[in-house]
């Protein structure tokens, strides 16, 4: 009977300690799942031609159009989230797009302006950049925190290749942008962050692993990819090299667990499951 007993406290131990180490990434599979079905609901309420979206989307076109390049950027307060998001993206107000990265297999509301309120539901638009609307002479600056132990956001941007494909859903239509090139920046580089004269842009922007400083994917307009060339893997001809974070090997680790007293909780379960199993011989 002891030994079954013990048996029992053995496997529940092992049990408790996979759970700990598994969570993070259920949680993220979870919300990120569930994102996207909510953004895929709010893409089938945009474009219906009612009169709040159009009024909408024409104030956003005229923002743009007479926003200079010297226009006073501001720092989005990216970061680092080694906490839970403390709130969801239950709130539909402020959301002015989706933006939809298939290679990736993210889709999440955008929300205005990158306040850290906004930033805890989701991706945002950076103040003094464009509404991602399209046009020429435009940059709409995305931001998203990355880490975060139970959501994905923008964690992965730097790993997308030379012609992978963003995608904008906003009140109007559905345009479609080209990954062209990516960097490092410090936070006060809001410089490269500015409209490019005759570009139709999107700028994808996080924080490295450290959260000293900011990953930048530029993204160039281009015209809509057969479905099949949408979802699958980017083959690009020319070498594109991802960004090396920090040239932090342990980048993977952390996106898996999100926080280190995880880990410590997970493993030291784990080992006394092992030590109890070899007592147990």
């Amino acid at each position: 009977m002891r030994i079954m007993i013990r048996k029992l406290v053995v496997i529940a131990l092992f049990l408790i300690g996979l759970s700990i180490f598994l969570y993070p990434t259920v949680m993220k599979f979870y919300h990120n799942y569930t994102m996207s079905r909510e953004s895929e609901a709010m893409t089938e309420q945009f474009q219906v031609d009612s009169e709040d979206q159009r009024a909408a989307y024409n104030n956003f076109a005229h923002y743009n159009a007479t926003l200079s390049r010297t226009e006073a950027i501001s720092t989005p307060p990216v970061e680092v989230r080694k906490q839970q998001a403390g709130r969801t993206s239950e709130n539909k107000e402020g959301v002015i797009a989706t933006v939809d990265i298939p290679a990736l297999d993210i889709h999440y509301p955008v929300y205005d302006k990158a306040t850290p309120e906004n930033l805890d539901l989701g991706v945002s638009r950076v103040d003094g950049t464009s509404y991602p609307v399209g046009g020429l002479s435009s940059n709409s600056v995305l931001a998203a925190h990355s880490y975060s132990p139970d959501h994905e956001w923008f964690t992965h941007i730097d790993k997308l290749e030379d012609g992978a494909i963003v995608i904008i859903n906003n009140f109007k239509e559905t345009l479609y942008y080209e990954v062209v090139a990516r960097e490092i920046i410090t936070p006060h580089e809001v410089d490269k962050l500015a409209i490019r004269e005759g570009e139709d842009m999107i700028t994808l922007l996080t924080c490295t692993v450290s959260g000293e400083d900011r990953v930048l994917v530029y993204a160039e307009r281009t015209s809509p990819p057969a479905p099949e060339e949408v979802r699958k893997p980017v083959t690009s001809g020319i070498a594109a090299p991802t960004i090396e974070q920090d040239k932090h090997w342990l980048d993977d680790v952390k996106v898996v667990t999100g926080s280190s007293w995880m880990i410590a909780i997970a493993l030291l379960l784990i080992a006394l499951f092992m030590v109890l199993l070899k007592r147990r011989k």
